[in-house]
C-alpha cells in the first residue's frame, strides 16, 4: 500500500479508543489512546504489504516497558496473528481499528498484576530481538553447578575478550558425532558456574540493559542449598578479566528461563559475584541460548518424549527400511538395530533414502581398490550427524546371525522391509520361535501399483496366514494387487542388473504406513492390522480383484487362519 492510501486510511478511522494521533513517517502513525485507567501512547506501523498483513505496534511508555507482559525490550506488543487467519483486505480501514482494539486489550489485560506470571515466563522473549544467541546442549536444572563452555576469541580494539560458542554439561549431554559438533575441540573450553534462581525475576525496568548491580540483586534468589554450594564454587574461582555465569530461572510450565551473561573487566580480578559493591569499569553483554537439549528438541520438533525409549529393529535397510527409520527417528525413537549385509551403489541413491554424500569414491591407499559402504553403516552415519541424542546398533549381516543378538531381542517392534516374500516367510517362522511378537512386514508392489505396511501380534496370526486359507498354504497373498505369474523385472546391464521397478515415492508411501503402524503399537499396543495404498496402473499390468475393490488407501483387520502352517504349530 503506498504512502498515500495509506494516510487515506488512518484519516478514515473512527474509534471512540482515539484520543490523538499523529504522523511519524511513512505508513507509520503515533496514536494515544484511551484505556480504562489510563491512556497509552504507541506507533503503528504497516509494512508493506499491509492490508495482507496486520500492522505492528510499538508501546511509546518507556516506563511501562518491562513490567508488563507482551511487550518486549524494543517496546514491540505482541498482538497474536495466526496464518491460518483470514484477513478481510478489502476493508483496511476496519483492519485498523480491530487492531487497535486487540492492542489495548492487551496492553490493558497485562498491567493487571494477576498476569505478572505472564510476563516472567517470557523473560527470555523480552529480549529476543536485542541479545545474540549462543547454542547449548545443556538441560538447566534447579542445581547449582559447574558446566561447560567452549568460548572464541576476537579482536575488540585495546582487548580480547572471549566469545561464548556452545554450552554444556558434564554428564555426557553433548553429542559428539551430531552435526560438525567435533570440529567444536578447535576452541577453548571453561569452566562457568549455573545460578538456578528458586523464583522468577523481572527484567531491568523501563527498557533498561542488564547490569552488574542487576546481576548482583538477582542472584539473591537461590535457596539455602544452592547457596551453600555457590559459596563453594566462587572460592575456586581464579582472579580474571572475565567472567561467564548462566542465570536460570523456573517457569510456570516447568521449563527454566535461561540467560548468559559474561563479565568484562580491564584488569584481573575476583569474581563479580563476590563483589559487595559496585565497580565501574565492568561491563556486562548478555546472550540468549538456542536449546538444544534432547526433551526441547522432540516436544519442538514434533517428536514424542514417550517414544525416546522404545527400541525399534529393522530388517532390511533398502529403499523402504531406510526410509522407516529416518520417520521413526523424527518421531522421536531413542534406540534402532539395523540389519542388512547390502552394500550401497550408486544406482541406490534414486530410490533410496541415502544419496551421494554416503557413497565412496575414494581409493584405499593400500590396494588402490575402491569400497563402498553397506547401506547400515552409511544409514548409522546418516542418523548420528542428524539426531543429537540416538542409539544405532548397526549389523551389517544377514538377520540370521542376529537371532541370538540381544540388541535385537531386546527390540520392542520388529519391521521387516525386505522385498523378498520367500524370506520374508522364514524370518515370520523364526521370529515366532523367538516369541518376538510385535513385528510389521511392509513392502512395494511392483510398477508403483502400491504398497503394503502390515502389522501383527505373532502369538495370534502371522504373515504367513496372508498366504493361507483352510486347506493350507497357497501362492497367492491375501493383499496382492498385481496377478501373480507376470514377468515384472526389468535387466539393464545383464543377469546381475535385474531389478524390480518402483520408485522413492512408491516407497515413502509404504514407510509412511509401516511409521504409523509402529508408533500405533508402541504407544496404544494396536495389532493387527493391514494397511494398503494404491497407485495407478501405468505399466498395463494384469491386476487382481481386490485392487479394483479398494480405494487409494485402506485398512483391514488381520485374522489366524486355520491353514497356517506357522500359527498352528503344537
Amino acid at each position: 500500500m503506498s504512502e498515500e492510501e495509506f494516510d487515506e486510511v488512518i484519516l478514515g478511522i473512527k474509534s471512540p479508543l482515539i484520543i490523538s494521533l499523529s504522523k511519524h513517517s511513512v505508513n507509520n502513525y503515533e496514536f494515544q489512546l484511551k484505556g480504562k485507567k489510563r491512556t497509552w501512547n504507541i506507533r503503528i506501523d504497516c509494512s508493506f504489504d499491509f492490508p495482507f498483513r496486520l500492522p505492528s505496534a510499538q508501546l511509546l511508555d518507556i516506563e511501562m516497558i518491562g513490567s508488563i507482559p507482551h511487550v518486549n525490550f524494543e517496546g514491540t506488543i505482541c498482538v497474536e496473528e495466526s496464518d491460518s487467519v483470514l484477513l478481510d483486505y478489502t476493508r483496511p480501514v476496519d483492519l485498523i481499528i480491530f487492531f487497535i482494539e486487540e492492542t489495548i486489550k492487551v496492553l490493558e489485560r497485562s498491567s493487571l498484576k494477576i498476569f505478572r506470571s505472564e510476563l516472567t515466563d517470557e523473560y527470555e522473549g523480552y529480549f529476543q530481538s536485542t541479545l545474540p544467541i549462543i547454542n547449548s546442549f545443556y538441560n538447566a536444572k534447579s542445581n547449582a553447578e559447574t558446566i561447560n563452555l567452549r568460548i572464541a576469541y576476537k579482536d575488540n580494539y585495546r582487548l580480547r575478550y572471549p566469545e561464548p560458542v556452545l554450552l554444556y554439561g558434564n554428564d555426557g549431554q553433548l553429542p559428539r558425532q551430531f552435526s560438525n559438533i567435533e570440529k567444536l575441540d578447535e576452541h577453548q573450553k571453561i569452566n562457568i558456574i549455573h545460578i538456578p534462581l528458586n523464583k522468577p525475576v523481572l527484567p531491568p525496568e523501563k527498557n533498561k540493559h542488564i547490569c552488574l548491580d542487576y546481576i548482583l540483586e538477582i542472584v539473591c534468589f537461590v535457596s539455602k542449598t544452592n547457596h551453600t554450594v555457590l559459596q563453594k564454587l566462587l572460592k575456586k574461582e581464579k582472579y580474571n578479566r572475565t567472567f561467564f555465569i548462566l542465570i536460570s530461572m523456573p517457569r510456570t510450565e516447568g521449563e527454566r528461563s535461561q540467560l548468559l551473561v559474561r563479565v568484562c573487566c580491564e584488569k584481573p580480578s575476583i569474581h563479580p559475584l563476590l563483589l559487595n559493591n559496585k565497580i565501574s569499569d565492568y561491563k556486562v553483554n548478555s546472550y540468549l541460548l538456542d536449546r538444544n537439549n534432547k526433551s526441547y528438541l522432540l516436544e519442538r520438533g514434533g517428536g514424542e518424549n514417550s517414544l525416546v525409549g522404545k527400541k525399534v529393529s529393522v530388517i532390511g535397510c533398502g529403499s523402504v527400511g531406510s526410509e522407516i527409520t529416518l520417520m521413526l527417528a523424527k518421531a522421536g525413537i531413542g534406540e534402532f538395530t539395523l540389519i542388512d549385509y547390502d552394500i550401497l551403489n550408486s544406482d541406490n541413491i534414486y530410490r533410496h533414502r541415502l544419496g551421494g554424500l554416503s557413497l565412496n569414491y575414494s581409493p584405499n591407499k593400500q590396494n588402490t581398490l575402491t569400497k563402498n559402504r553397506t547401506k547400515v553403516s552409511a544409514l548409522t552415519s546418516l542418523l548420528t550427524i542428524d539426531f543429537p541424542y540416538i542409539k544405532v546398533n548397526p549389523k551389517s549381516t544377514s538377520y540370521e546371525f542376529v537371532l541370538k543378538d540381544k540388541d535385537f531381542l531386546n527390540s520392542d517392534v520388529v519391521i521387516v522391509a525386505i522385498g523378498s516374500p520367500t524370506i520374508s516367510l522364514k524370518i515370520n517362522k523364526e521370529l515366532k520361535k523367538k516369541g518376538i511378537n510385535k513385528v510389521i512386514f511392509c513392502w512395494n508392489e511392483a510398477a508403483g501399483v502400491g504398497g503394503h505396511s502390515v502389522s501383527f501380534n505373532l502369538s495370534e496370526c502371522c504373515y504367513e496366514c496372508l498366504y493361507s486359507n483352510s486347506n493350507g498354504f497357497t501362492m497367492n497373498n491375501k493383499l496382492s494387487l498385481i496377478e501373480a505369474g507376470q514377468n515384472i523385472s526389468k535387466n539393464i546391464t545383464g543377469c546381475a542388473g535385474v531389478f524390480t521397478p518402483f520408485s522413492y515415492l512408491d516407497s515413502s508411501q509404504t514407510a509412511v504406513l509401516a511409521a504409523k503402524n509402529c508408533i500405533s503399537i508402541l504407544q496404544n499396543g494396536d495389532i493387527p492390522r493391514a494397511q494398503t495404498w494404491k497407485g495407478e496402473n501405468r505399466n498395463k499390468l494384469r491386476l487382481t480383484s481386490r485392487y479394483h475393490s479398494i480405494s487409494t488407501m485402506e485398512s483391514i483387520e488381520v485374522l489366524k487362519q486355520k491353514g497356517c502352517s506357522t500359527c498352528n504349530v503344537e
